[in-house]
């Protein structure tokens, strides 16, 4: 068995080579004919010298041995092509058959430029050797024809072989694309989930919470808190989702056409409005929400440029507005979640004099949170982080003495 492993393993690393050479059956065939022909001849047609006998051996060695190394071995049988017709000796074989089949390789495989001699310089030769035994031009000019004939079958057959890998890399860079795609919607849909649903279910589970707390009557008692846990698994149920969509696509950006509404509430952004009175009205939105679950706290815009500026003048403004409107939810969603009503919150804007955007956030860390049974997926800021990096901007988070706080810029893309 081992010795059988022995024979086999170089049989199996030799079709591998050949096999990497891109060589096909039908090449094989080509050159066990051409080889066959030339044999046929050494035996019709016997050399007078040794050296003709020896070329012509060696040239059949190296035409076997031009499928695996085709460039090397078409020169080694045009140097012997050359040798034996330079040779005083009128008998042995033409080697005709080898030298076509080394220039079809050579049209075949050969890149650079100066292949393109071979063929003439093949030409040139016979065209001396002839000339010098005083065959007629005649008699031979369709032997020269020749040897440039299959030099371009061998250039058609290269050209097509670059036809089909290009038809291939199409292929591939259309599959790549739809993956990539495929990809963006997934990551896309788990930001809009996390966006337009999840924040709605927060709050709901905190408001119902709240109310389950002042109710007084035992049967809205039972019903807030049937609410609540219906409300909380849905809420798991749809971080699951987010999780399926998302967890395997680390490099998905979750940038979308939206255009900055989540189902928190209606917040009138519309493509009329202008980019600080949708960010006035979620954060007023979001401060009512917030107070009355008892938190207290501000929100400020700043605005360095013109009240009156149009928003979603070209593509790239209004990606980069919709993400941070969109980082601005999921703020004051953490702030009710993981923040404490007993400390304090603050929110700023801001729209510089050159159009970069930035945002932050500052609040107190309640060691006690509304919403404790909350599920958590980890995977709501990690989405505008991805976000934020792809339009060139960045989120820095950090925790010091207790309060949470985050800084977000997104850069002007402005000339």
């Amino acid at each position: 068995m081992a010795d059988a492993a022995g024979l086999t393993g170089p049989a199996r690393r030799f079709l591998e080579r050949i096999r990497a050479a891109g060589v096909g059956p039908v090449m094989w065939c080509v050159v066990l004919l051409s080889v066959g022909l030339t044999v046929l001849e050494m035996v019709e047609y016997p050399a007078r010298l040794a050296a003709t006998t020896v070329l012509t051996l060696i040239h059949i060695l190296c035409v076997l041995a031009l499928p695996l190394r085709p460039l090397p071995m078409s020169v080694a049988v045009a140097v012997t092509y050359v040798a034996c017709a330079l040779l005083p000796d009128m008998g042995g074989a033409s080697l005709f058959y080898g030298m076509w089949v080394a220039l079809a390789a050579v049209g075949r495989y050969g890149r650079s430029r100066w292949w393109w001699l071979m063929p003439p310089s093949i030409a040139a030769v016979r065209w001396m050797v002839s000339a010098r035994a005083g065959v007629p031009f005649g008699d031979y000019v369709i032997l020269l024809v020749s040897f440039f004939v299959v030099y371009a079958f061998g250039r058609a057959m290269s050209w097509r072989a670059v036809a089909v890998q290009a038809e291939r890399d199409r292929l591939r860079y259309e599959r790549e694309r739809d993956r990539l795609e495929a990809m963006r919607r997934d990551a896309r849909a788990a930001s809009r989930i996390h966006d337009a649903v999840t924040n709605d279910l927060a709050y709901m589970a905190m408001r119902l919470d709240y109310e389950r707390s002042c109710a007084t009557d035992d049967e809205h008692v039972e019903l807030f808190d049937d609410l609540y846990r219906r409300t909380i698994g849905t809420l798991g149920e749809v971080r699951t989702v987010i999780g399926m969509l998302d967890g395997k696509d680390g490099g998905g950006t979750g940038i979308g056409d939206d255009d900055g509404r989540t189902g928190q509430c209606d917040d009138g952004d519309s493509v009329a409005a202008t980019f600080p009175a949708r960010v006035r009205d979620v954060l007023d939105r979001n401060d009512r929400l917030l107070a009355r679950l008892g938190f207290t706290g501000d929100s400020t815009m700043i605005d360095d440029l013109s009240e009156d500026e149009p928003t979603g003048a070209d593509g790239a403004a209004r990606e980069r507005e919709t993400a941070l409107i969109g980082l601005l939810r999921e703020l004051y969603t953490n702030i009710a979640v993981h923040g404490g009503p007993a400390g304090a919150y603050r929110v700023v804007v801001r729209r510089s004099l050159h159009g970069e955007l930035s945002a932050d956030q500052v609040n107190d860390i309640a060691k006690h949170p509304l919403l404790a049974d909350k599920p958590r997926s980890g995977k709501g800021l990690a989405l505008h982080r991805m976000r934020f990096d792809v339009l060139g901007g960045s989120i820095v988070t950090s925790a010091e003495d207790g309060a949470w706080i985050l800084h977000a810029v997104l850069p002007s893309r402005r000339p």
